[in-house]
């Protein structure tokens, strides 16, 4: 159907407004722009949409916002008008804008998306692997990560993208692998170098898990404002590592209590998780226990002989952790912290010592660290519960 003329002026202006803001417009501010009747602009916006060159939300009541200078004891003045919002179709947006001078602009991938009518809050997805730059500098970049998703931005004035911020969500799809997923408001407002970089890890298509609870809260907080707490296991573990220090107070267990390069491995291989469990070790190892707070505490607290805690056969002292397993079975619970952390050993073993295979499997190990943190967690925070109950 040929337009005429109004008509084209009136979806030139709507198509305009979209590149400027990435927003539909109001026959209000249409009838205004082009000094038209408002009622016979919100016919012509209902006929556009009628003939497919976009899509309308009808009978919308906004307020027109007024001051009268002359009498400024009234106030503003607030009058409801009923109004129609139309949105130019993609296809007549993608027309404007390659016959317009954008194209020879070179703007970056997820901003030409926005002007081709991509909406600010929908989703891109990417593999893990796109958090990597981030999570492998923390001395760069400042990274909130959970299981849900999380906040990336720059930590120093430095970089080239000294302004950058972008939310990320994470879902699980039917191929069991984690995607990582960002708004297209937010990958726009990235710089050129960063969208790139994101841009090259982006999936050809992403099929979520709708039963993942993780991305559901992930959505709930993105679109429908909610609280929900994002569970973020190496957090919970190193604040459970603070917990047994203070309830041993004054002996802390512990030397160290962070270390900024334990995160979730991002890349999908085994050799990440190996790694991700290295740096895990550092704080939860016995190269990071006391030796003189753990005798401390056996001797001091539980009147454990000094003399028994040497092995039997060399008359050697007890090894940190064999000083931790002990402390284990004073508080009743053998075993509950060392055992799982061996297999945080023997992930420590691969990943320092031993040289492994290429995967070529395409798995996530995320959420598999994720459990062994809480594991760990968990059993820590008992022994710090049971140690300020024995203390009472």
């Amino acid at each position: 159907m040929a337009l005429t003329e109004e008509a084209q002026n009136i979806l030139a202006v709507t198509v305009e407004r979209w590149f400027k803001n990435f927003t539909g417009m109001s026959a209000l501010d249409a009838a205004e722009s082009l000094s038209l009747d408002h009622a016979a602009t919100m016919r012509q916006f209902e006929d556009l949409a009628a003939n497919g060159y976009g899509s309308l939300k009808q009978d919308v009541q906004l307020f027109q916002v007024s001051f009268d200078l002359e009498d400024r004891s009234a106030g503003f003045k607030y009058e409801p008008v009923t109004t129609h919002i139309f949105f130019p179709s993609k296809e007549v947006l993608r027309q404007s804008f390659y016959s317009s001078d954008q194209p020879q602009q070179q703007l970056p991938e997820y901003t030409v998306r926005l002007h081709l009518g991509a909406s600010q809050v929908g989703l891109a997805f990417f593999h893990e692997e796109v958090l990597a730059k981030y999570m492998n500098h923390p001395e760069h970049y400042r990274i909130n990560d959970s299981l849900s998703g999380g906040e990336v931005s720059a930590a120093t004035g430095l970089l080239e993208d000294r302004f950058l911020y972008v939310r990320y969500g994470k879902c699980r799809l039917m191929s069991g692998n984690i995607a990582v997923t960002a708004i297209y408001k937010d990958l726009s407002d990235m710089s050129e170098l960063e969208q790139r970089h994101w841009h090259s890890h982006e999936l050809d298509e992403a099929t979520t898990d709708l039963s993942d609870d993780h991305f559901k809260k992930f959505l709930a907080r993105t679109y429908e404002g909610s609280w929900d707490e994002f569970e973020d296991p190496v957090t919970r573990l190193l604040q459970a590592v603070s917990r047994v220090n203070e309830a041993f107070e004054p002996s802390a267990l512990f030397r160290k209590t962070e270390n900024a390069y334990i995160r979730l491995p991002t890349e999908r291989t085994y050799k990440s998780y190996c790694d991700a469990a290295s740096e895990l070790y550092k704080i939860v190892g016995p190269d990071n226990l006391s030796q003189p707070a753990l005798k401390a505490v056996l001797t001091n607290a539980f009147d454990v002989p000094a003399s028994s805690l040497k092995n039997t056969k060399s008359g050697r002292p007890f090894s940190s952790l064999q000083l931790f397993s002990a402390l284990e079975k004073e508080l009743g619970e053998p075993g509950l912290f060392t055992d799982p952390l061996r297999i945080v050993a023997d992930l420590r073993i691969a990943a320092d010592h031993k040289v492994l295979e290429a995967d070529s499997a395409t798995r996530s190990y995320s959420r598999d660290f994720a459990e062994l943190c809480d594991t760990l967690a968990q059993a820590l925070e008992k022994l710090a519960s049971l140690r300020r109950a024995l203390a009472k």
